[in-house]
């Protein structure tokens, strides 16, 4: 058995919640359960514990003989995977398809998946950001997200095997400064997806979507300089090099390129 220990003293009930989502969202498979330590003099936060928090991994809670804690049991991999909350990520549908890859739309219940990605410093390095996404910065992304959808009918769209059974990460457009019908392209894979040649089937797929059915004027990508992946891609797929501007926090000249027709 492997316990993971969660304090939440001197938290607010939204910044409670906040953290329990960031550690059960992350949390290995090896761990059996997690104590949260909330107090008991005000009650607010045993009750929000005990009473209102909800979460897929949690199977049950068991009390503490100190009342300030209790014990929140995890459900196995097994047992989450046969859960409803499994089943309903395995149905969901698909807007188009690659050969090996399903795209579909970003749901306001996403959170944990938006962690997954942006909370990973690997998959962050090549970003304008310091080291990861805080937990705000990643609700804002998947809020722009929906956003997104709903102003300009695109996303950057979550990407799985067809298969329905993996998460890989997205790919898609997002509205290019106001500009209509020009659009930004951003892929993200999760680590162990790199090198399979996913994110080059990702941005073909999605360039023809948007020149085909969107009719784009043009598509545009922006990425770090030793991002070698991306780099590869944006010249396999005949991106050609427009700008190069200083970013401050990567302290680099950040590679813009534009493809105006595919």
């Amino acid at each position: 058995m492997k316990t993971y220990r969660v304090d939440l003293h001197g938290m607010t009930v939204i910044e409670s919640k906040i953290e329990l989502n960031h550690v059960l969202d992350s949390l290995s498979w090896d761990y059996t359960d997690v104590l949260v330590v909330h107090g008991y003099h005000s009650h607010v936060l045993m009750d929000f514990v005990r009473n209102e928090y909800k979460h897929k991994r949690i199977k049950k809670l068991v009390y503490s003989l100190n009342p300030g804690d209790t014990s929140l049991i995890l459900k196995t991999k097994k047992e989450f995977e046969s859960g409803e909350e499994y089943r309903e990520e395995k149905g969901r549908r698909f807007i188009f398809t690659s050969e090996r890859l399903g795209f579909a739309r970003w749901e306001r219940g996403d959170m944990a998946l938006a962690r997954r990605l942006w909370l990973n410093r690997e998959i962050c390095r090549y970003l304008e950001v310091d080291g990861a996404y805080s937990a705000e910065e990643v609700r804002e992304r998947l809020n722009e997200e929906l956003t997104n959808e709903v102003k300009y009918h695109v996303q950057h769209w979550l990407l799985y095997d067809v298969s329905k059974k993996h998460f890989l990460g997205c790919c898609g457009l997002g509205d290019n400064k106001g500009n209509t019908r020009n659009y930004e392209l951003e892929v993200y894979l999760l680590p162990p997806y790199w090198n399979k040649g996913y994110g080059q089937e990702a941005v073909e797929r999605v360039l023809k979507y948007a020149f085909e059915f969107l009719e784009a004027r043009s598509v545009t990508v922006t990425y770090h300089p030793e991002n070698r992946a991306m780099d590869k891609i944006a010249r396999k797929c005949g991106f050609v090099l427009s700008d190069e501007e200083y970013s401050p926090v990567c302290r680099v000249f950040m590679k813009t390129c534009i493809l105006s027709e595919y």
